[in-house]
């Protein structure tokens, strides 16, 4: 089972790593399954901090990549404070060393402050790739990465997780660069990672388990459990950490104290761990449909949620719009990592 041991090798903030030596065959594959579960950067590190010099040069070229994301950030977050806009970079700086393809911010207040995010962007060069139906994509010139402004946190026109229920947990961040950049603090950043993993991709990758691990460490639980409730994700909430609490006992016999917190205030659901066990604990985890009914139908008590559902199903009498979000599902639907 590749990634038991991929997550016996890495180790975790609660357990000790008990796997120190890989074969070079070994170290290919868990390679492969690391780059498919998004947290390739991680893995490397972990290798070179073994003394194992196996993709010395693969490393070198993701510690620099690395250093390029967070310049990349922190460049992004600058442009926008200086323009004085309420933002913050959500689901991108992980609670542990990662690098990403793109950058995620949250522009707070109404939608015209999203296109003078956009304006003040391209002021200095930035160039506009896409217009979604709440969101804008740039391009940052300097460091070639995309950089992703929300209008809301959503998924086409739905609103997955109402910005307004996080606006009051915007921290600031010392990034490694030592500049700082607005962020989530760490309860409402693993929240919307957690809606974004259930509802927007329906995929489980290790790059969200090592989020949710590591910030187990640094986050008031309390404070977690009643974002979850206030933002309508409980059952999400519920499914991601069961996923998380099975891999992290399996690897290492042992699950998290604050996990069980969470179980005993949330409840804890066994369809996608029955699923996960079955097919021998394999990741990139795709959830079941019915899990992504269930987490549909419970956002959907928001008044913000439903509104922008009912806007989706009337733009989706629109052609173009139709064509666009039935190609994108047929996509989900084969895709193994995203």
């Amino acid at each position: 089972m590749q990634t038991l041991e991929l997550l016996r090798f890495l180790g975790s903030p609660f357990a000790q790593s008990t796997i120190h030596q890989l074969r070079h065959n070994r170290s290919i594959e868990l390679y492969n399954l690391s780059m498919k579960n998004r947290m390739l950067f991680l893995y490397l590190q972990t290798l070179s901090q073994k003394c194992l010099h196996n993709f010395a040069d693969t490393y070198q070229k993701e510690r620099a990549r690395y250093s390029r994301t967070v310049d990349a950030i922190t460049r992004a977050s600058q442009v926008l404070a200086n323009a004085n806009i309420e933002h913050a970079v959500f689901k991108t700086v992980r609670p542990y060393a990662s690098t990403t393809v793109d950058i995620d911010i949250i522009i707070f207040g109404d939608e015209r402050n999203c296109i003078r995010s956009a304006k003040a962007m391209q002021k200095i060069g930035y160039k506009i790739a896409a217009i979604g139906p709440r969101s804008i994509t740039l391009l940052d010139p300097v460091f070639n990465i995309g950089v992703d402004l929300y209008d809301n946190v959503a998924v086409s026109f739905i609103t997955y997780l109402d910005k307004e229920k996080i606006a009051a947990y915007v921290a600031e961040t010392k990034m490694p660069n030592g500049v700082w950049v607005r962020t989530l603090e760490p309860h409402a950043d693993l929240a919307t990672i957690i809606a974004h993993s259930v509802i927007k991709e329906q995929l489980y990758t290790l790059a969200e388990y090592y989020t949710f691990i590591h910030y187990l460490k640094n986050m008031n639980i309390m404070d977690f459990i009643e974002i979850v409730k206030e933002t309508n994700i409980t059952f999400a909430t519920r499914t991601h950490a069961a996923l998380t609490g099975l891999l992290h006992k399996a690897a290492h016999k042992t699950a998290p104290e604050e996990l069980q917190k969470i179980h005993s205030s949330l409840g804890e659901e066994t369809l996608e761990t029955t699923l996960l066990i079955k097919n021998k604990f394999k990741t990139p985890h795709k959830y079941n449909p019915v899990t992504l009914v269930r987490a549909l139908l419970e956002i959907a008590k928001g008044e913000r949620t439903r509104s922008s559902m009912a806007m989706q199903l009337y733009n989706l009498s629109k052609p173009s719009l139709a064509k666009d979000v039935i190609m994108k599902l047929g996509t989900h639907i084969v895709r193994e990592t995203y």
